[in-house]
């Protein structure tokens, strides 16, 4: 069994009386000055005395900045137009009767008024010659009554001017003293050292006393019992009954008894969150990846002293409140090992090691920030929170607000009815699902999702330096319809904007770049499949509708429901516009085309980066504005009324090709 070794401090807590007893005499302070040699008091000069004042016995409290002054065998106190005070060490009173008598001998200076008072520490009652007035060039005794009403240790302060003072002597007569005061409750460890030890373990009220123990269960006594000093050290070995009498002289207190628990160990954060709360054991981590049990840093919520910590079989808060701090500061990904002792606590359920007064951090070892691997979140599903609590997670496509509430922790929100992947800490509320959402390893707190078969809702302001995700396919092999509420500067796609209209022709002209809002016709050089976008402005702006001539380009985000009466169309994978039938709905992300009733729309496509068309093919005296086809045959005027619509296929105008769909 492993033993502990707790070291025995001295204070006075006096709670037991005892039996009865024949007085025995106790000196409790004892004071001459005897080291003062200067001249002055003592040697009958009762007007001089200005050396540093020296005291037989430490803990007095007078200098010469308090007015008090080495004499012969006594010190002076005071001067002739200011008090000089000084103050004896603690006094501690053994007796249960808490009753002494000071006595004191003290003169005053060859003329003027000399006066002296004494007074003691808040609970002690002084009568008898507490306040006096000196006699000049006399010394006198002088006797004054204390009465205590607590436990605490007496302290006497004697204020004056133009006086000596010598033989300052507290003494009781004891006829009872107090039992040696043990905690009620008390655990220790094994394998653990004094250093973090619980250590208050109080057997000696004073050096005064003598305090004879046990841990055999038999009764202490001079003869059977083991004498206890202010640094006596105690082994307790598992579970053990310490027993401890106090003696002075002939006299005895009563027995005082403690039974003492060896506390629990458990070895991984899966056993810790299995116990009942209020439960105090020591949680040991080791850095072992062959026992599963590796545990590493998730996050550090510096403001509220609490600690994420994850190993291999669950995960945990460290909760040291205003008790402990770490230092240096924990980081993320740190490897964690060694162990901490607290009690098992929850915080609307989250579980939670709660720093008790055995809490330090000395034996928990953090390694540098691991570059190997990366700590991750856990990829979970909604309904897995409850397994997960003060787990870093990643949940997808949660629509917020409805899915899962998101608690504004650490400073990381998103806005109401948003549709995202969220990474956080979990943070329940009891049974309701929570999530903390933090930032960190280049995992965003929060990546937007915009689904082209679900409804998107756009925020009500701008969110700067957000990610995207879309759910949508552009297909490399035709034009696709395309708007988004965020803009792409660079995409390795060609892309046309609606320029204008001729009759039933939608012109189309080359654009750089994607505007929130817009609407367009992309075709990227390959397939782009479900593309993440990385700090953009997710924009507040609606959709938008570009329009000229009664014909326009509508964008949308949401899946949309097309009109049926012939004044709207789509654009499908063959090249080709449709009429939609009833109750056709267009996937989100998209535009549509909207043309006057049973108007249909041409889409012609011109491309100023497009090579291998010259003007070497357009006759010489061609028109300006000429439109004519691959052979160089003149068609009817692009500006002008047109009998017939023209056909499907490539044109060429002011020596750019020009593509009607």
């Amino acid at each position: 069994m492993s033993r502990l070794h707790l070291l025995l401090l001295g204070s006075l807590l006096l709670l037991h009386q005892t039996v009865q007893a024949e007085g025995e005499n106790h000196v409790a302070l004892s004071e001459t000055f005897s080291s003062n040699t200067v001249t002055g008091g003592r040697d009958g000069n009762y007007g001089v005395g200005s050396g540093k004042p020296y005291y037989d016995i430490d803990g007095w409290n007078g200098t010469n900045a308090d007015k008090v002054y080495g004499a012969h065998e006594c010190v002076r106190f005071g001067t002739s137009e200011a008090n000089g005070s000084c103050s004896t060490p603690e006094i501690i009173l053994i007796g249960t009767g808490r009753t002494a008598t000071l006595t004191f001998n003290a003169a005053g200076w060859t003329s003027g008024t000399n006066t002296l008072t004494v007074t003691a520490n808040e609970g002690v009652t002084l009568t008898g010659d507490k306040e006096v007035t000196l006699v000049n060039g006399k010394w006198n005794s002088y006797t004054v009554n204390i009465t205590s009403a607590t436990s605490a240790a007496v302290r006497l302060t004697f204020t004056g001017r133009r006086g000596f003072l010598d033989d300052v002597k507290v003494e009781e007569t004891v006829t009872a003293i107090n039992a040696p005061t043990l905690p009620d409750a008390f655990l220790f460890w094994p394998n653990t050292t004094e250093a973090n030890a619980k250590k208050n373990i109080t057997l000696v009220p004073s050096d005064s006393t003598t305090v004879y123990y046990t841990t055999d269960d038999s009764e202490p006594s001079p003869e059977n019992g083991t004498a206890a000093t202010l640094t006596t050290t105690v082994t307790l070995t598992g579970t053990t009954t310490v027993k401890a009498k106090a003696y002075y002289k002939s006299v005895a207190s009563n027995v005082v008894a403690r039974t003492y628990t060896q506390g629990n160990t458990v070895n991984s954060i899966s056993e810790f969150l299995d116990l009942s709360n209020d439960i105090e054991v020591r949680l040991f981590l080791a850095d072992d990846e062959s026992q599963d049990r590796e545990a590493r840093v998730l996050y550090y919520d510096e403001s509220r002293h609490q600690l994420f910590l994850r190993d291999k079989t669950g995960a945990i808060c460290i909760d040291f409140g205003e008790t402990a701090t770490f230092n240096p500061t924990p980081q993320y990904n740190q490897h964690v090992a060694g162990w901490i002792i607290g009690k098992k606590g929850d915080e609307n359920g989250l579980p939670k090691l709660v720093a008790t007064g055995n809490t330090t951090t000395d034996y928990l070892a953090f390694a540098e920030p691991v570059t190997e691997s990366q700590t991750e979140p856990n990829s979970i599903y909604n309904e897995d929170l409850a397994n997960h609590r003060a787990d870093w997670v990643t949940i997808n496509e949660q629509l917020v607000g409805t899915d899962l509430a998101v608690v504004d922790r650490f400073g990381t929100t998103v806005y109401e009815g948003a549709l995202a992947d969220l990474s956080g800490i979990v943070i329940p509320n009891g049974d309701a699902p929570q999530i903390a959402l933090i930032q960190q390893n280049d995992i965003p707190a929060a990546v937007y999702v915009i689904d082209e078969q679900k409804a998107f809702i756009s925020p009500s302001t701008d969110i700067e330096n957000a990610t995207v995700r879309l759910k949508r396919t552009l297909s490399s092999s035709n034009w696709n319809t395309f708007a988004v509420p965020f803009a792409i500067a660079s995409m390795d796609a060609s892309i046309r904007e609606f320029d204008a209209i001729d009759g039933n022709m939608m012109m189309f002209k080359t654009a750089s770049d994607i505007k929130a809002g817009m609407p367009y016709l992309v075709k990227p050089a390959t397939d782009i499949m479900n593309p993440v976008f990385s700090d953009v402005t997710l924009s507040a702006t609606a959709a938008k509708t570009i329009s000229d001539g009664g014909y326009s380009f509508v964008a949308i985000y949401s899946p949309t429901e097309l009109a049926s009466d012939k004044t709207e169309q789509f654009l499908k994978t063959d090249g080709k516009l449709y009429y939609p039938a009833a109750n056709t709905k267009l996937r989100g992300m998209r535009a549509f085309f909207r043309t006057p009733a049973g108007q249909a729309a041409r889409l012609v496509l011109y491309d100023d980066d497009m090579t291998g068309i010259t003007t070497a093919i357009i006759p010489s005296h061609a028109d300006a504005d000429a439109l004519y086809d691959l052979s160089g045959r003149r068609m009817n005027a692009m500006r002008s009324t047109i009998g017939s619509p023209l056909k499907k296929g490539i044109y060429i105008r002011q020596g750019k090709k020009i593509v009607v769909r």
